[in-house]
């Protein structure tokens, strides 16, 4: 099975990939052109839409001729703690065997369907959120949700860190036209709420409720870990 690795980088130091040179690396630069590794693929894209935009588009460049195993992962992933691999092989063993892959499922909620997923209270992003520096076009998460997927449940599995493995079948289930449509949503801001949106709904997207038993097992460990 071939495989690719698409990274999305804005300004991060990718030497740590320099050992995964042998593997088919893609990369998609959305900040300055500093890059000093010898990446055979390198290519730039305009800083819009978040990690979401970078993967939709190579989603859509690439549909008709997409690898069997697609490894999508940020410029850095070192800092995501429970929420991401290490090392992009073990995404490609997972991805190999069960058509996805990602370190920590979470599991949606009654709660977390609120309209702009209590971003304006994350310390993370409160004063991007109240400077204006988040864009803001979608009436709330899960009418967003519900305009792609209607019959979407209120307790779904989820990830987070927009960093998983999914293989060409699965993307394929749907058809270029959504992907198409999905990209327009992220295109207009460098950082569109809806962008975040589709962070917790790639999961979902590509394995409906396949790993819903699994999500409430990581769940439950993740709450264990944060107590110790």
């Amino acid at each position: 099975m071939n495989t690719s690795i698409i990274i999305s980088r804005y300004n991060e130091n990718l030497n740590w990939l320099d050992k995964y040179k042998d593997l088919n690396l893609i990369i998609y630069n959305k900040g300055l052109n500093n890059i000093r590794n010898e990446f055979k693929n390198l290519n730039d894209l305009p800083n819009i839409g978040r990690e979401s935009h970078t993967w939709l588009f190579h989603i859509i460049k690439n549909y008709n001729n997409l690898s069997d195993v697609n490894i999508f992962l940020q410029g850095r992933i070192d800092d995501l703690g429970c929420m991401a691999f290490k090392s992009p092989i073990k995404y490609i063993k997972d991805t190999k065997k069960y058509g996805f892959s990602v370190k920590r499922f979470g599991l949606l909620g009654p709660m977390h369907w609120k309209d702009y997923l209590g971003i304006e209270k994350d310390q993370r992003y409160k004063k991007d959120w109240f400077n204006g520096n988040i864009g803001i076009k979608s009436k709330g998460f899960r009418k967003f949700s519900k305009k792609y997927f209607p019959k979407i449940p209120i307790l779904v599995p989820t990830s987070y860190g927009g960093c998983f493995g999914v293989s060409r079948e699965r993307i394929r289930q749907y058809e270029l036209n959504f992907y198409k449509k999905l990209i327009k949503e992220v295109e207009y801001h460098s950082n569109p709420i809806e962008g975040h949106f589709l962070e917790r709904l790639w999961c979902y997207m590509f394995t409906k409720n396949k790993f819903f038993f699994r999500s409430t097992k990581d769940v439950l460990l993740t709450k264990f870990e944060r107590l110790f």
